[in-house]
């Protein structure tokens, strides 16, 4: 092993375990990309103003693309597979999100303006899995998840608060015991424009939440709405209130 190879396997770990002293040598020093592990044959174009970039890809034929202006502080890039892409355009801020990739060309998609305030997760996995957040979205903190082919569509102008789950999918099967056929299949989600999801809320495979709507803190969203403009609560949830507009302003 060579000493540049021991060093950058030195970095990596240390950009894991992130001591306050190492936290301190690379803001100052700019030297993110000394704990970066990429594989040959993948593409990455990165120009973020980064206090803490993670990136580890592993496979091939994969591209990440973030574009000047986007704003990274603690964050994780995990993608291993073939075909993968990511994309963050300007404009966009990620305060420790952690992105984990594994399958084939699976897809993150970001609008400009999108906003991770407080941390996330977002995990793609199997083949063909698309995640794609509308522009002017904010995420206090949320785990967004597509598995198995599905998409998970999230259009502009949302607001997330905290501790909310968003999945196209179960990660595990529930057979029919007779039968041994699948019970659970995956299923798109699609979350329309300017919804307002309240705190610990779940969003489920096969849901679909319409424009302008809100759904209220800890409720469970497991199947398709389409009236625009409801408050959706309970578990599971149902329309509560219709006719209903809201703003960020207090």
């Amino acid at each position: 092993m060579t000493s540049f190879s021991w060093f950058r396997r030195v970095a990596h770990s240390l950009n894991h375990s992130r001591p306050w002293w190492w936290r301190g040598l690379v803001h100052t020093l700019k030297a993110d990309r000394w704990a970066w592990w990429v594989e040959p044959e993948n593409e990455v174009q990165i120009h973020p103003r980064a206090l803490w970039l993670d990136l580890t890809l592993r496979g091939q034929g994969n591209r990440v693309v973030v574009e000047p202006g986007a704003r990274l502080r603690g964050v994780t890039l995990d993608i291993a597979g073939e075909g993968h892409l990511v994309h963050i355009p300007r404009g966009c801020v990620l305060n420790q999100v952690y992105i984990r990739i594994r399958g084939k060309n699976n897809r993150l998609e970001l609008a400009e303006r999108v906003r991770f305030t407080r941390g996330g997760e977002i995990w793609l996995e199997d083949e063909g899995s698309q995640v794609y957040i509308g522009q002017d979205t904010t995420i206090v903190q949320a785990h967004l998840s597509a598995i198995e082919g599905t998409t998970l569509r999230i259009e502009e102008g949302c607001l997330f608060a905290y501790q909310i789950e968003v999945r196209t999918g179960d990660s595990h099967s529930i057979l029919d015991a007779a039968t041994g056929g699948r019970l659970n299949p995956s299923a798109d989600v699609v979350i329309g424009p300017r919804v307002w999801i309240g705190a610990r809320a779940l969003v489920l495979k096969g849901a679909r939440v319409p424009p302008d709507s809100v759904v209220a803190a800890a409720a469970v969203v497991t199947r398709p709405f389409e009236e625009p403009g409801v408050v959706l609560a309970g578990h599971p949830a149902r329309i509560v209130k219709r006719g209903i507009r809201w703003t960020s302003k207090r």
